[in-house]
């Protein structure tokens, strides 16, 4: 079985624009493809002071005691429109995302199958051990200046401890070696670049495109897509969501 499931709870403008507009092109994506839609909106508690943090462990708990061996579950941030319906969100290997145009890998989206290597990924993402000992000030080297990544990233700040990533890199990851994994490898660092490349599996800058020229301010557009190529928008930030991407 395939799931795809999106967690929406705004308390402004985008949760209408996401009723009316996102919301009915995923179920349109997921008649097209043979997913099952899973949408959460309500009853929805701060996980970690965060609702940041509700999808990870959300994933964790669905991979671990819900779904049946093989089974895919996709994850898309509300904030993403479907532009294209015609591809198919399904890893090849156990785990997939996309390095976005902003140059991050970006857990705004994945798709995870479900084994065994998915299961100790989620729960090392999810680890309290290692977010109380790596939820610490560290330098963006865009900015100058220290905060912590896990408290403004949450999820992606877990994936980049568990496969070595540094935090900002002005070279496109896809022209780092091994696309950035192990570029910040330490004791915290998890898999083998073997164990990477065995399970995970990155897809094009087209499937999260967080910077886009007339819409965002493109400080970070270290990937840049054309706009005929978009599959996914992502409307990262403080980015106006148009409707536009979804029609």
């Amino acid at each position: 079985m395939k799931y795809l499931m999106v967690i929406a709870n705004y308390s402004d403008y985008r949760q209408d624009f996401f009723d009316k507009y996102i919301s009915p092109r995923n179920k349109e994506y997921c008649k097209k493809h043979n997913f099952e839609y899973v949408e959460l909106k309500e009853d929805l508690k701060p996980i970690r002071g965060k609702l940041g943090w509700i999808k990870a462990f959300k994933v964790r708990d669905m991979i671990n005691n819900e779904l049946k061996e093989d089974d895919i579950l996709t994850c898309l941030d509300a904030d993403m429109a479907i532009h294209k319906t015609d591809f198919d969100y399904a890893p090849q290997k156990s785990f997939c995302y996309s390095i976005d145009s902003g140059n991050t890998h970006c857990m705004g989206s994945y798709s995870v199958r479900v084994n065994n290597w998915t299961k100790n990924l989620f729960n090392l993402i999810t680890c309290d051990k290692r977010y109380k000992k790596l939820n610490v000030p560290s330098l963006h080297p865009a900015f100058n200046s220290y905060d912590s990544f896990w408290e403004s990233h949450y999820d992606q700040a877990s994936w980049y401890s568990v496969a070595g990533i540094i935090r900002h890199s002005w070279i496109p990851f896809f022209n780092l070696a091994n696309h950035g994994w192990h570029s910040d490898f330490n004791e915290d660092t998890v898999y083998s670049i073997k164990e990477l490349n065995d399970n995970v599996e990155i897809l094009p800058t087209e499937w999260n495109v967080t910077e886009m020229p007339g819409e965002s301010d493109c400080t970070f557009n270290i990937n840049p897509v054309r706009r005929e190529d978009v599959i996914i928008r992502h409307f990262a930030g403080q980015q106006k969501w148009r409707k536009e991407w979804v029609s």
